[in-house]
């Protein structure tokens, strides 16, 4: 209990405050706990942030997970829109876990972070480019590698933009945003069922 404790009150301080300034002392303040307690879990910041990320992006890659298990029998223009949409509820649904991604993402407090970001995006990326092609492939068997690459870099591309859009925009125009990049995709989706259908 007093784990999960430091590891939300890290999560908080770290949106608020930066690698830097989320301190042990604020953290166990946060809980409850004297600072040197701290150490009973987790040997150093380090290791404490460590699992912050970790567990920050377990629960990106969950959701994008489940999100495909759920809507893998539909049609690939509905899979690509849940994704899309999927990446707006997460990020947006926990605003001190979107603001730490973002400071992650921009800014990694050490090399060793910088590892971690680079390793992960690197499996989610390969996961979520096979995962998509799987299911372009499934709908429009006779799709090119170069059409397939093209639809999958658009979506990466949009979901990249509504991902960012999430800090900048009101829930309006964000859902308007959302509505845009659909309809994007949906144009690229027309265009492949003319082609081969």
């Amino acid at each position: 209990m007093t784990q999960e404790l430091l590891l939300q009150a890290a999560l908080q301080l770290y949106a608020k405050h930066g690698y830097q300034g989320a301190s042990m002392r604020k953290i166990a303040e946060e809980v409850g706990i004297k600072p040197a307690s701290i150490y009973f879990f987790f040997k150093n910041k380090e290791e404490l942030f460590r699992e912050v990320f970790k567990r920050t992006l377990a629960r990106h890659n969950d959701a994008m997970r489940k999100t495909l298990q759920r809507h893998t029998d539909e049609p690939v223009e509905k899979i690509f829109a849940a994704m899309l949409r999927t990446t707006v509820d997460h990020h947006a649904g926990d605003r001190d876990e979107m603001a730490t991604y973002i400071s992650l993402v921009i800014s990694p407090p050490t090399p060793d972070f910088q590892k971690q970001l680079d390793d992960y995006f690197s499996s989610f990326s390969i996961w979520l480019a096979d995962a998509l092609n799987d299911a372009l492939r499934r709908d429009f068997p006779d799709i090119t590698d170069s059409e397939a690459t093209s639809v999958i870099g658009q979506y990466v591309l949009l979901a990249n933009g509504i991902f960012w859009s999430i800090n900048i925009f009101s829930p309006n125009e964000l859902a308007f945003q959302l509505r845009m990049a659909e309809q994007m995709l949906q144009a690229s989706f027309t265009a492949l069922q003319k082609k081969h259908n």
